[in-house]
């Protein structure tokens, strides 16, 4: 017959055993796309638009999640390929396991994010666009679009030699517009003669549209494309670089692996920095639910290597460009 301590002791360790497997067993069981890892009491999660290996945006998103997550032993998650209309039952999914940082990366999720960050004001929400936050638990992260948009728009307006570039754009939320409208300017600052078009897929994913919507560019007569267009872009780069004369300018990412003879440049978004550079304002207390903006200035863009599809004047004409620019010497206001 057991004694009273034995049977105590017994009664103890069974307790330990049953909180200790409780324990592991806590997360998120969703059956979304989305994978965690359980580091630390800091958790942050992102949802993308698309694939987290889609050689642009998503991507970059995605490696900025990996960031944080090395840097502060974070717990993280992340759900693919979700649009707008899905945004705020992911979101308030992790706002229901109590992560607190909350990423939607993409304009597309502004409604949702707005409806959720309200229902949990205990959680601090970012979306990667340009709007004005709550001033509370909900802010923005945003890329000086205007500045890479103006700079892109001088090497088309210098590069073309049938005086017709092209924007192309998967949608046309704030940052793409206002890049847009600068790269207009730009071209024309360097070529009054030249024509620009500007195109929004409305997909970041659809890569036949995008590859359509090219095709009749070229058949217009543009010779330089600039595309910041994701999944979609990436196929119509593709395609594009089998034309004759015709050469591109990538965003995001290098693109320059995609058509390694046509890719004049692109514009570097660095993902990382700008996620790092929010995750310390929550992690130190000072997110105030406002707009964050960087660029140029701050090393959050930069242009990939001309990698000599530029002249040397060009060259150092665009240095100049771009110097004034940064310094605020040329107007870039959207």
């Amino acid at each position: 017959m057991l004694k009273p301590f034995k049977i105590l002791r017994y009664l103890i360790l069974a307790v330990l055993t049953f909180t200790l497997v409780s324990c592991l067993n806590t997360g998120i069981d969703s059956g979304y796309p989305s994978e965690v890892n359980h580091s630390s009491a800091f958790k942050v999660a992102i949802l993308l638009s698309g694939s987290k290996a889609d050689g642009n945006w998503n991507q970059g998103c995605y490696e900025g999640l990996l960031k944080i997550e090395e840097k502060y032993n974070a717990q993280v998650a992340y759900s693919e390929y979700v649009n707008g209309n899905e945004g705020e039952e992911f979101l308030r999914q992790y706002a229901e396991q109590n992560y607190d940082f909350i990423i939607a990366a993409g304009g597309g999720y502004l409604e949702a994010i707005e409806k959720v960050s309200l229902e949990f004001p205990r959680s601090k929400f970012a979306v990667i666009a340009t709007y004005p936050g709550n001033n509370k638990n909900l802010g923005a992260l945003s890329f000086r679009a205007g500045e890479v948009g103006y700079l892109s728009g001088v090497i088309a307006g210098m590069k073309t030699q049938t005086n017709k570039v092209a924007y192309v754009a998967g949608q046309d939320y704030q940052m793409p517009v206002e890049a847009a409208k600068l790269y207009r300017q730009g071209a024309k600052d360097v070529n009054p003669n030249v024509e620009v078009y500007t195109e929004y897929l409305q997909t970041w994913t659809d890569g036949e549209k995008a590859i359509n919507v090219t095709q009749d560019l070229v058949k217009k007569g543009v010779d330089i494309f600039t595309i910041n267009a994701d999944e979609a872009g990436v196929a119509a780069i593709k395609v594009l670089k089998k034309t004759p004369d015709v050469y591109m300018i990538g965003w995001i990412k290098d693109m320059h692996e995609f058509a390694p003879d046509r890719m004049i440049t692109s514009v570097l978004h660095d993902f990382p920095a700008l996620l790092l550079n929010a995750s310390a304002l929550v992690q130190e207390g000072r997110w105030q639910g406002t707009l964050y903006k960087f660029g140029l200035k701050e090393g959050i863009y930069d242009f990939a290597p001309f990698r000599d599809l530029l002249t040397e004047e060009q060259q150092q004409r665009f240095r100049q460009i771009r110097e004034k620019v940064v310094n605020g010497e040329i107007d870039i206001t959207p």
